[in-house]
């Protein structure tokens, strides 16, 4: 999968941070295949409901939900971990947060001079999201106001491009239906934000 490949090829031998790292399935977390990618060192945060959401909007039981001891329960709004990193992933995050600055800029603090953000998000154009939205979004973005709110933030987008979904597979017959479903921005700190 494009998301999972390009991921893993930015992380390797770096100090990770991954946000949402429970996840409402496997499909859409991303931890395993962080685990697998060779970085440095990894850290994952999630929101200390994270499961209880997961299993009450989602059926998906807590216990097939990663526990580890680098997983730590917090709001990346607000969330302090002392320390910075090189590469931060947030795999479909964005869309669920209640205040997308305090977010943004809470990575930006958390992430090293010249680090790269990583982004995945639903493309709020594409028709496949809009017909049934997921009961924990907040918000969709398009390509061009998750620009505008990285630049607003301090970032400045490396790279951008669609993708198909998360899921493991489709059916070729599928695929044109979901296209340029997800999108995904490597973007990297470029400036200082006022607080």
């Amino acid at each position: 999968m494009i998301r999972e490949k390009l991921i893993s090829d930015l992380v390797r031998g770096k100090e990770v941070l991954d946000i949402g790292s429970f996840g409402q399935t496997e499909s859409y977390s991303l931890w395993e295949v962080l685990k697998k990618a060779g970085a440095k060192s990894l850290t994952g945060v999630d929101l200390p409901e994270a499961k209880q959401t997961a299993a009450e909007k989602f059926s998906v039981s807590a216990a097939s939900l990663p526990a580890d001891e680098r997983i730590v329960l917090g709001n990346m709004e607000t969330h302090e971990f002392g320390r910075s990193f090189d590469v931060i992933v947030a795999g479909d995050i964005i869309e669920h947060v209640d205040n997308q600055a305090l977010f943004l800029r809470n990575v930006h603090k958390h992430l090293k001079e010249g680090g790269r953000f990583v982004v995945t998000t639903p493309n709020a154009k594409w028709f496949t999201v809009m017909l049934k939205p997921n009961a924990t979004h907040s918000f969709w973005h398009d390509r061009y106001t998750l620009a505008e709110i990285l630049k607003r933030c301090g970032f400045e987008i490396e790279s951008f491009r669609y993708y198909y979904g998360n899921k493991l597979h489709y059916p070729w017959i599928v695929r044109p239906l979901i296209l340029r479903q997800g999108m995904i921005v490597v973007a990297r700190k470029a400036s200082a934000i006022a607080s």
